[in-house]
C-alpha cells in the first residue's frame, strides 16, 4: 500500500469509528499510518486538504462500485441489478456519509466546492446510466416512447428510488432487500407507462 493510501486508510478508520477527524491531531494519524508527521505534509498541505482528498477517494470508490458496466441486459434485471449496487453503497457508505456531512457542516474553510462538483458529477453519470437502462424499457416495449418528452417523470422516477432507497437504508419499512427492490420497479414502471 502507498504511503498516501495508507494515511487516507486511517482517516476512513477514524470516519468509520464515529470519531470527528477534525479533533485528530496530524502527529496522531501519522502515529497510526506508522509514518512520521512530516511524511503527512509531504502528499497533503494541511489536514483539510487530508481530509477533502479522503473525501473525494471515498466517492471515487462509491461512483466506480455503482457504475461498473452492466451484467444483465433486459431492461428489469439491468434496473434491478442497478438499483441493487445503489442500496449496498448506500448500506456501506450510511456512516462515512453522516460523518462526512456533520464534518462538512463542522468546517468553516473546507473545499466545498469540490465535493460539490464531484456530488454533480456522479450524479450526472447516474442519470446517463438509467438513460441507457429506460432504453432497454422502451426497445422492449415495456415503457411509453412519451417519457422522453416528460422531464417531469425523470425527477419522478428519481424520487421513487432514492425516497425509497433511504426509507430501507434507515431501517423505516419493513420490506426486504428483495421487497424494495420490487417496489421501486414496479412503480418506476407504473410512471414510465403513462
Amino acid at each position: 500500500m502507498q504511503t498516501k493510501d495508507k494515511i487516507i486508510e486511517v482517516i476512513i478508520d477514524y470516519i468509520k469509528q464515529d470519531i470527528d477527524v477534525s479533533q485528530i491531531s496530524l502527529s496522531e494519524i501519522a502515529k497510526k499510518a506508522d509514518i512520521g508527521k512530516s511524511t503527512v505534509y509531504e502528499y497533503f498541505e494541511n489536514k483539510e486538504s487530508l481530509i477533502c482528498d479522503t473525501y473525494m477517494f471515498l466517492f471515487d470508490y462509491y461512483e466506480q462500485e455503482i457504475l461498473k458496466p452492466l451484467n444483465e441486459t433486459t431492461f428489469k434485471k439491468a434496473f434491478i441489478e442497478q438499483v441493487r449496487r445503489i442500496l449496498n453503497a448506500m448500506k456501506d457508505a450510511k456512516h462515512l456519509v453522516e460523518t462526512m456531512m456533520k464534518q462538512q457542516s463542522n468546517e468553516t474553510h473546507f473545499k466545498n466546492e469540490l465535493i460539490d462538483k464531484k456530488i454533480n458529477d456522479v450524479s450526472i453519470h447516474m442519470e446517463e446510466r438509467f438513460i441507457e437502462i429506460m432504453r432497454l424499457g422502451l426497445a422492449e416495449g415495456l415503457i411509453s416512447g412519451a417519457i422522453k418528452e416528460t422531464k417531469t417523470r425523470g425527477y419522478v422516477i428519481r424520487a421513487l428510488i432514492s425516497g425509497l432507497s433511504f426509507q430501507y437504508i434507515n431501517m423505516q419499512t419493513d420490506l426486504s432487500e428483495e421487497g424494495i427492490l420490487s417496489l421501486i420497479y414496479d412503480e418506476v414502471l407504473r410512471v414510465t407507462q403513462y
